[in-house]
């Protein structure tokens, strides 16, 4: 004979249309959370009627525990996040907090896990370095833990959010290339999506400047891989391969383009091994920028031109923010700021871009 479901937090989430981290923190009536009656009740009441049993009460944590900053990441083969983690590590030891790294892969379930996990234990704060898949929930944690945002502006975004606008950037690089007789390029970028939002931020910044300096925004094209064929590729050369396979199909299939912007530094040494490997030469052939301003791209023989946004300053910020929540809360005193920071992106021109051909 089967043995019957246990109800969770999720069954009890669904059942009174909430979300699961609400469900969680009414049922273990955490404090300083403020849920209004009508939600509570309706969180209570279906419990019940689903037989829905609290978790028999663990042995207290250790204290250790509410000194760890966890770390939402999609990935480490990307030195944009590897200099964040670093960081933030970095700056958490200064305030004698350690660090979780959680890399999800960008995998939804792969996140939530982590989300379910922290509720289990007081951590210290959560640093998300992309986009979260769950952002109802997160916004539902941040009442009770600090959450901070590093990554494009979002206004839906509830919590601390330390941004930089995708677009302001990209506006910089297309008027770099214009100065230089670019009239034809082309974005290459990995899956666009509605959860990514400064990939396509980027290629609208893009247009925009071409558009305001007298050019048809249209002379501005756009490649991205598929989210299927995104999928196939390894995270160890995810980014890399978008940039070098999606370079191969386009100068195979012929373009008029004289320059390739890419979403991030990673994918331009994907497009700068491309064209060594088909023999063009940069940047009298073809010009390329990145964004992000790794330390890979200062290396002379890559040289790339790029975005430069402050990527360790933002680190050490998020820790700051996350130590100034803990001090208001030891002093129980209520949340009474939500920090939205941006850093003003420039560009640093490199030899990856040049003048261009035939002009």
């Amino acid at each position: 004979m089967a043995s019957k479901k246990k109800i969770t937090t999720k069954d009890v989430a669904k059942y009174a249309n909430v979300s699961q981290s609400a469900v969680s923190m009414i049922l273990n009536q955490k404090s300083n959370v403020s849920f209004s009656e009508e939600t509570r009740i309706k969180v209570l009441n279906a419990a019940k009627e689903l037989g829905y049993e609290k978790k028999k009460k663990k042995a207290a944590q250790p204290a250790g525990l509410s000194k760890v900053i966890v770390i939402m990441c999609p990935f480490l083969s990307n030195h944009y996040y590897s200099i964040l983690v670093h960081s933030i590590t970095e700056r958490a030891h200064d305030y004698g907090y350690v660090t979780f790294v959680a890399p999800t892969l960008r995998n939804p379930n792969t996140e939530q896990f982590y989300l379910n996990m922290i509720q289990d234990f007081d951590a210290a704060g959560i640093v998300y370095l992309y986009p979260t898949s769950w952002l109802e929930d997160v916004n539902d944690m941040s009442k009770n833990i600090p959450v901070i945002n590093i990554g494009d502006k979002n206004d839906d975004i509830m919590f601390d959010s330390i941004h930089v606008s995708s677009t302001k950037p990209a506006y910089l690089v297309a008027e770099h290339l214009l100065s230089l007789g670019h009239r034809k390029i082309t974005y290459v970028s990995t899956p666009m999506s509605t959860i990514e939002r400064s990939r396509s931020k980027r290629y609208e910044g893009l247009k925009k400047a071409f558009y305001e300096h007298g050019f048809d925004p249209e002379n501005v094209t756009c490649r991205s891989v598929s989210t299927g064929e995104y999928n196939t590729l390894s995270p160890n050369m995810l980014e890399y391969s978008c940039g070098f396979n999606l370079t191969k199909e386009i100068l195979t299939e012929g373009t008029d383009s004289t320059a390739f912007v890419a979403y991030n530094d990673m994918v331009a040494l994907g497009i700068l091994d491309a064209l060594f490997d088909m023999k063009y030469k940069v940047p009298s052939d073809f010009s390329v920028c990145g964004f992000d301003n790794i330390p890979m791209a200062d290396m002379r023989r890559i040289s790339l031109t790029s975005v430069e946004h402050s990527i360790e300053a933002k680190g050490r910020e998020a820790v700051d923010i996350i130590v100034r929540h803990r001090e208001s809360k030891s002093k129980n005193k209520p949340r009474s700021f939500v920090t939205k920071l941006e850093f003003e992106p420039f560009i640093v021109k490199r030899k990856s871009t040049g003048k261009a051909r035939n002009t």
